[in-house]
């Protein structure tokens, strides 16, 4: 899933529980406040009936509320309503059921032992309730419809830089070495992360040239495999030559001087191997011109050391 679908999902979640959270709480102090209008409403009209009563000894109800007397368990008056409403009544406040119907009852004991029940339906609450719940899933949907549109569309502003440098990348030619991700300002964190990216690039493109795999395709004309370089041999000193003594009679030394195997072994130094290498490198490199660069590279390598070896053996003849 796309990072902007996600922040569009969660954010939309949790400006719904808030909404939902604070709606319950509005609902719940509106039917408690609803409850405590009835709940006074049923003792004034409690008290109206009992002022009524003492006075002209009536028993009588406006038809918005229902009065009955129990006396030992027994209905033995009601006015207002014919419902049937339970035995044996609740002394206080409570809510009973008539029917289908909730009713509001506050029921106490007279000093005659006779008891007064009052009641009156809470259809009004209950309308008013369920009007309050609608009106909270009303809310609770156009806020996560608005959250959720406000989300995508700032969501899709913020990751416009991010998606013109993914495009970018797209676009890049690995057989150019030139190009670069396009440089921006803004935003920082697009900034930083273009500047990472090109310096990644050029380090990269730095290092190609050692690690470059050799072409798929053979070459025309395959090059000799090149041998390591030999090891020459350490350099032989030549024996000492011994000098005839003075004593000797002239025909002998004569003879010690033309002696050609003395002045044959003071030669130069062994070059015969280093040239050989360096000459079959030589003739790989003018052979094969369409030779791969890393295997060129090796060759050139190899001739090097062929040089640095020559340049060592001379040196150190010339020191001795």
């Amino acid at each position: 899933m796309r990072l902007r679908n996600q922040l569009a999902l969660v954010v939309t979640a949790v400006v719904a529980l808030i909404v939902a959270v604070a709606g319950l709480f509005v609902v719940v102090r509106i039917d408690n406040r609803d409850a405590e209008a009835l709940d006074r409403e049923i003792s004034a009209r409690a008290d109206r009936v009992r002022v009524t009563a003492s006075t002209d000894g009536t028993f009588a109800s406006d038809g918005s509320f229902v009065a009955r007397l129990v006396r030992g368990g027994q209905l033995v008056k009601q006015i207002g309503s014919p419902a049937g409403f339970p035995l044996p009544v609740p002394e206080g406040y409570a809510t009973v059921r008539a029917g289908d119907e909730q009713w509001r009852s506050l029921g106490e004991t007279l000093p005659s032992g006779v008891q007064l029940q009052v009641l009156m339906s809470q259809r009004d609450l209950d309308v008013q309730h369920r009007s309050n719940v609608r009106i909270v899933v009303l809310l609770v949907v156009l806020a996560a419809l608005l959250s959720a549109a406000g989300v995508w569309f700032a969501t899709g502003y913020m990751l416009r830089p991010f998606q013109r440098l993914l495009t970018s990348a797209r676009e890049l030619d690995p057989a150019d070495p030139s190009q670069r991700l396009p440089e921006v300002s803004s935003p920082r964190e697009v900034a930083e992360l273009t500047s990472t990216l090109n310096g990644l690039l050029d380090r990269a493109r730095g290092s190609a040239p050692l690690t470059e795999p050799p072409p798929v395709s053979p070459p025309p004309v395959s090059p000799p495999p090149v041998s390591p370089p030999p090891v020459s041999p350490p350099p032989v000193s030549p024996p000492p030559v011994s000098q005839p003594p003075v004593s000797q009679p002239p025909a002998f030394a004569a003879e010690t001087v033309e002696i050609p195997k003395i002045i044959v072994k003071q030669e130069g130094p062994d070059l015969s191997s280093p040239l050989a290498g360096l000459g079959a490198n030589l003739d790989a490199l003018l052979d094969n011109p369409d030779m791969p660069a890393t295997q060129r590279h090796l060759i050139l390598a190899a001739m090097a050391d062929e040089h640095r070896r020559m340049v060592a053996l001379i040196a150190e003849q010339a020191d001795k």
